[in-house]
């Protein structure tokens, strides 16, 4: 049972009305100001009242983020590892709280048989849990009822199994070693003892303390429960799961912080990370730590860790150890699950990363590498049917031309796992591809908030931000960005430029490399600027001059478009057919010979579904291109795009006709 300080704009009572009424129907004491109506009068009640609260329930809403009340009360919770934000209408929260995961209650009318019930009991048992409060009974009871198997693997529900778990719990669950599944996943306890530095070095000291700081709150607001503790005890396993520890020292100007996490049971060093900063960066070593570990933390290391598929820590360290070579890595999990074929993970990891380095593997050894990566998809699924990740498998293992099956595939793993860490980022692109903007716009915002800290997931952000013009949010998230994740600012800046070449913007893409500088920019990147005065002539030859000889796919791509916006359309299209060459053969097998063949494809099919393309909509090549792609197939199963929902373009007829 929590004591819960539910903060929300008065304008919002109705739906601050149902969060209290879930919450003490679940066993929680709700505390909100119905019976007052703010003001400086009652600040001392609402402080006590705040103080005092287990979990500070915050609902955001177009009002509410307006409110410096509620932005307060929200402060507080964030600062004290209390905060459960929700979105009670589709509002993004505002600057300073998009790193916390917030749950989108948009529509939400408290019905206990609306998943998002169950999820808003889980998310606040989870802040509970870290403050080691227990969950109240009825959330139990929730948790139970919100997974359900898929149909085509068994045809009994998760109803049954609790019931025959219940029967054996005294004994299956020790002898196993394992929880049962539904629900979240079970993040383990991580214990973090204090960083060390040499004693002379005051800074490093400082940094230190700070470092473990920003550690200690990075993975608390990600969910996971951390327990502070000042030396390694003679017990291990008494401290926590796992344990983290660090040390800072000095390599000749830059400073160097070693992270180790050990598997507290055995003592053994499962992952090694180090960070070094130079003298213009230092100051941000904290937080770059404590970003760079809570994304660290998520998703697939926490497979790895979940104690429901206990591993040989040895097999552990194997999977977790740090390379940027995909190869290398795809190499590693080949080896774990000749060693470990019944463990989920392994088998996992073989399936996304064959889909990872298909096009790095000698062509006459890519269809055997598939063969077995599906059957590796598959048994991660009869191992761990509760892992909505491994649902986005299909989806890298076949063509993606077939995109209806991707679709629904991940749907069935987002059904299976609410919580799945990429899940949302997988659909926010298949979105894309096939011109559904709308929907992507929201499931890239589901997937930031889920783990604020990811650099893939920051960099989806940013392309929605500047998708959706919100050009400052997008400034200062590239920024923050940035201090987190120096390495990657190529990447952050290519999906802004992205965002903006959806909507056919080329004099925003201009700002951005005029903002960024040099730096980010990819090798042997040619900017925007004398595209952007061929476009203000509407001269298709001032184009055509700019865009000679254009052979990278980023000027490539910005030309079509930029043909396509002056009405050059014989340009645009001889542009599309090789940025898009056939992938649909005449039979499935020549369709999957293509795949192999080139597994990366053409380009991103966004950029031919965007509003940047809808010149190109009014030519009929057009359908010819969207049917050699496959997405014309995908439109005519009835999953229309945008442009054919809100204002029908003239196509759309001729679209729909089989």
């Amino acid at each position: 049972m929590g004591a819960i300080f539910l903060s929300y704009a008065r304008e919002d009572r109705a739906c601050a009305d149902a969060l209290a009424r879930a919450l003490e129907q679940a066993g929680h004491n709700v505390w909100w100001d119905r019976h007052i109506d703010g003001g400086e009068e009652f600040a001392a009640e609402i402080e006590a009242e705040l103080d005092k609260a287990d979990v500070v329930l915050v609902a955001w809403s177009m009002l509410s983020v307006k409110s410096r009340w509620v932005r307060d009360e929200a402060a507080v919770g964030g600062d004290t590892g209390r905060l459960v934000p929700v979105s009670i209408d589709g509002c993004l929260p505002p600057m300073g709280f998009r790193q916390f995961h917030t749950l989108d209650l948009a529509g939400w009318k408290g019905g206990k048989r609306d998943d998002r019930t169950a999820e808003l009991l889980r998310s606040v048992a989870r802040r509970l849990e870290a403050k080691g409060k227990a969950a109240p009974f009825a959330f139990a009871a929730e948790q139970k009822r919100a997974f359900a198997w898929p149909g085509r693997r068994a045809s009994w529900t998760i109803g049954a199994l609790v019931a025959v778990l219940m029967i054996a719990a005294a004994t299956a669950m020790f002898l196993t070693n394992r929880q049962p599944m539904g629900g979240p996943l079970p993040k383990p306890t991580i214990a973090l003892a204090s960083f060390t530095a040499p004693s002379s070095d005051a800074e490093l000291h400082d940094l230190a303390r700070q470092a473990r700081d920003s550690l200690s709150h990075t993975l608390s607001q990600t969910g996971i429960p951390v327990r502070l503790i000042g030396s390694v005890p003679q017990d291990r396993r008494s401290a926590g799961d796992f344990m983290l520890s660090g040390d800072l020292s000095r390599n000749g100007e830059s400073v160097v912080a070693t992270i180790r996490l050990e598997e507290a049971a055995q003592g053994v060093t499962v992952s090694t990370s180090r960070f070094e900063a130079g003298p213009n960066d230092i100051r941000y070593l904290p937080e770059r730590i404590g970003a760079q570990m809570a994304a660290f933390f998520d998703g697939p290391v926490l497979l790895v860790l979940d104690r429901r598929h206990p591993m040989d820590p040895a097999l552990m360290a194997e999977l977790l150890a740090e390379t940027d070579d995909q190869l290398q890595a795809y190499q590693i999990r080949k080896r774990v699950v000749a060693k470990a074929p019944d463990n989920p993970n392994a088998q996992m990891g073989v399936a996304f990363f064959t889909g990872f380095v298909l096009g790095e593997l000698p062509r006459d050894e890519r269809a055997q590498a598939v063969t077995e990566a599906r059957q590796a998809a598959e048994r991660a699924l009869a191992l761990a049917p509760e892992f909505g990740d491994t649902y986005a498998t299909s989806c890298l293992l076949h063509s993606e031309t077939r995109l209806a099956e991707c679709e629904d595939q991940l749907r069935t793993g987002k059904r299976v796992d609410p919580d799945a860490p990429y899940l949302n980022g997988f659909l926010s692109a298949l979105m894309r591809n096939v011109g559904r903007f709308d929907q992507a716009v929201e499931l890239t915002r589901l997937s930031y908030t889920h783990n604020p800290y990811d650099h893939f997931k920051i960099a989806d952000m940013l392309k929605m931000f500047e998708f959706a013009d919100h050009s400052d949010d997008a400034r200062e998230l590239y920024r923050q960005g940035v201090r987190w994740w120096p390495g990657r600012k190529d990447m952050f800046f290519r999906n802004r430029m992205f965002g903006r070449l959806d909507r056919g913007d080329f004099e925003a893409i201009r700002r951005i490399e005029q903002e960024v500088g040099a730096e980010p920019l990819p090798a042997g990147y040619r900017d925007s600027a004398a595209l952007v005065a061929a476009l203000r002539s509407k001269s298709p030859a001032a184009v055509t001059r700019t865009c000679a000889g254009a052979d990278a796919f980023l000027i490539k791509i910005r030309c079509m478009l930029a043909f396509s916006a002056v009405g050059d359309l014989d340009s645009a299209f001889g542009l599309a057919d090789k940025l898009y060459p056939t992938r649909i053969g005449r039979t499935p097998a020549e369709t999957e010979r293509i795949w192999l063949d080139e597994p990366d494809g053409g380009g991103g099919t966004e950029f031919i579904t965007s509003p940047a393309a809808a010149p190109m909509r009014g030519d009929p090549r057009y359908l010819q291109l969207a049917q050699r792609v496959g997405l014309l197939a995908y439109w005519r199963s009835g999953r229309l795009p945008d442009f054919c929902r809100k204002r029908p373009e003239p196509i759309c007829a001729q679209l729909l006709k089989r």
